[in-house]
C-alpha cells in the first residue's frame, strides 16, 4: 500500500525494497465475482516475466490466492518444500461474509500506528476485532484463521501497552481459541504463532513457546510479525544476537511497517544501545519510547518533555503516567511522581492497572521495597511483562536484591 498510486519508476521501488522483481495487481469485485489482474516484472533488466487475469467466485478467494502464489513461485523458480506445496494446494472454499468479517477483525486487531503512538481507543478496537472474529466463526465454524485471530485479540487485551486488562481474565479464551485453530488446521502458521504467544505470556513455558515460534516460521518463513515476536522472545531469554538477527529479518520483509520499525528500535533499546535507539525512535515520533531511552541516558529534562507529550497524546494512558512518574522521581521531583502514583492507584480501583507499571513508578522514587512488592503481585497476576524481567534495563537496579533473584528463579528462565 506504500506505493498505491505512486509515480515512482519500477527500478526505484525495487531499490527501496531491495528486491529483484515486483508483483503488481488490481482486484475488482462485483457481486459474488472477483476479477484479479496480475503481472510479475523483473527489474534488472526490465522485463515482464508473467501476467494473467482471473475471474472467480468470491467463495474461491483463498484458492485463488494460493493458485497465484504457486504460479509465481514456478515463474521465479523458487523451490518449495513438500509441506509448502501441500499448504498451497489445500485451500478450501470460504463463505464470503465470513471472509469479510475476518478481514475486518484483522483491521481492528492491527491498528498499530494509532495504538503505538497514542493508544487511543485500543481496548475498543480489540473488542471490535473480537466481535468480527466471532461473526466469522458464526458464519463458518471451521475457519481456522478466525480462531487464531480471536486468540491474538484476547492476548492483546491482557497486554499492559494495549488492552491493559486483567491477564487471568483473558487467558482462558485465548487458549481455547488457539487450540481450536490448531485442531482445525495443524499447518496454519498463525495458529502456531498464537500458541507460542500463549505459552510465552500466559504459561511461561519457554521451551514450548520456542517450539511453536519455530513451527510457525517453518510453515511460513516470511511471517514478518512472527520473526518480530520471536526476536523479542529470544531477547527476553538473554539471546541478544539472535534477537537482532530476527528483528532485522522482520524489517527486511516489511520495511515500511510502523510496528516493525518501532519494535526493531525497542530491541536495540533492550540491548542497551540507547543512543542508537534514540536515533531510531525520533523519526517515528515515538515519545514514550524516547522517554525511556532518555531516562537510561539520565537525560531527565528531555525524558520528561517526551513523556509529557506522550501523556497528552494518549489521554493519560496508565503506561505513560507510570513512565512519567518514574522519571519525575529520578529527576528529584518526588511530589509530581507521587501525584501520578496516586492517580494510578485511584484508577486501579475501577480498572485494572498492570502491577509492572507500579514497579516502574516506585523505582523512580528509589523505593525498592514497594517496587519488589508490586513485582511479586505482577507474578501472582501472570502479568505479561514478567516475561521480560530477566533482560529489561528498567529493572537493573533490582537485580542484586534477594527478592528479585527469588522471582527470577520461580520464573524458570533457561540458563
Amino acid at each position: 500500500m506504500q506505493y498505491k498510486g505512486s509515480k515512482k519508476p519500477l527500478p526505484e521501488i525495487a531499490r527501496e525494497l531491495n528486491v529483484d522483481a515486483v508483483l503488481e495487481g488490481a482486484v475488482e469485485r462485483s457481486g459474488d465475482r472477483n476479477r484479479v489482474s496480475i503481472r510479475l516484472d523483473q527489474v534488472f533488466p526490465e522485463s515482464q516475466l508473467w501476467a494473467n487475469q482471473y475471474n472467480r467466485d468470491i467463495r474461491d478467494v483463498l484458492r485463488l490466492q494460493d493458485e497465484i502464489a504457486r504460479t509465481v513461485t514456478d515463474e521465479i523458480q523458487i523451490k518449495l518444500t513438500s509441506q509448502q506445496r501441500a499448504r498451497l494446494a489445500s485451500a478450501r472454499s470460504v463463505n464470503p461474509e465470513a471472509h469479510d468479517a475476518y478481514l475486518h477483525g484483522q483491521f481492528f486487531l492491527y491498528q498499530d500506528k494509532q495504538e503505538l503512538e497514542a493508544r487511543q481507543g485500543v481496548e475498543r478496537n480489540l473488542q471490535t476485532a473480537i466481535s468480527y472474529f466471532k461473526q466469522t466463526i458464526e458464519r463458518d465454524r471451521d475457519y481456522a484463521p478466525a480462531y487464531a485471530g480471536l486468540a491474538d485479540a484476547y492476548l492483546a487485551l491482557g497486554a499492559p501497552s494495549r488492552g491493559g486488562g486483567y491477564p487471568k481474565a483473558t487467558s482462558p479464551q485465548a487458549k481455547e481459541a488457539a487450540a481450536k485453530a490448531l485442531e482445525l488446521d495443524p499447518s496454519l502458521a498463525e495458529a502456531h504463532f498464537s500458541l507460542a504467544q500463549i505459552n510465552e505470556f500466559y504459561d511461561w513455558n519457554w521451551s514450548e513457546a520456542e517450539n511453536e515460534y519455530r513451527a510457525a516460521l517453518q510453515l511460513n518463513p516470511n511471517f514478518a510479525f512472527a520473526h518480530l515476536e520471536y526476536a523479542r522472545f529470544v531477547q527476553a531469554m538473554g539471546r541478544n544476537d539472535e534477537a537482532i538477527t530476527h528483528v532485522n529479518y522482520a524489517l527486511a520483509l516489511d520495511p515500511f511497517d510502523f510496528k516493525m520499525k518501532y519494535y526493531w528500535a525497542w530491541v536495540i533499546w533492550a540491548s542497551r544501545q540507547y543512543e542508537l535507539a534514540i536515533e531510531k525512535f525520533e523519526p517515528l515520533g515515538a515519545d514514550l519510547a524516547l522517554g525511556w531511552a532518555y531516562q537510561k541516558k539520565e537525560m531527565y529534562p528531555e525524558a520528561i518533555a517526551a513523556l509529557q507529550r506522550s501523556v497528552n497524546k494518549s489521554h493519560r494512558h496508565s503506561l505513560d503516567l507510570a513512565s512519567l512518574a518514574c522519571v519525575y522521581g529520578l529527576a528529584g521531583n518526588k511530589s509530581e511522581a507521587l501525584k501520578l502514583i496516586a492517580e494510578l492507584r485511584d484508577r486501579d480501583r475501577h480498572h485494572y492497572v498492570s502491577r509492572i507499571l507500579f514497579v516502574h513508578a516506585y523505582l523512580g522514587l528509589g523505593d525498592k521495597d514497594q517496587a519488589l512488592t508490586w513485582l511479586e503481585r505482577a507474578y501472582e497476576d501472570r502479568d505479561q511483562w514478567m516475561v521480560y524481567i530477566n533482560a529489561t534495563p528498567i529493572l537493573d537496579s533490582l537485580r542484586p536484591e534477594p527478592r528479585f533473584q527469588a522471582l527470577v528463579r520461580r520464573m524458570n528462565f533457561p540458563p
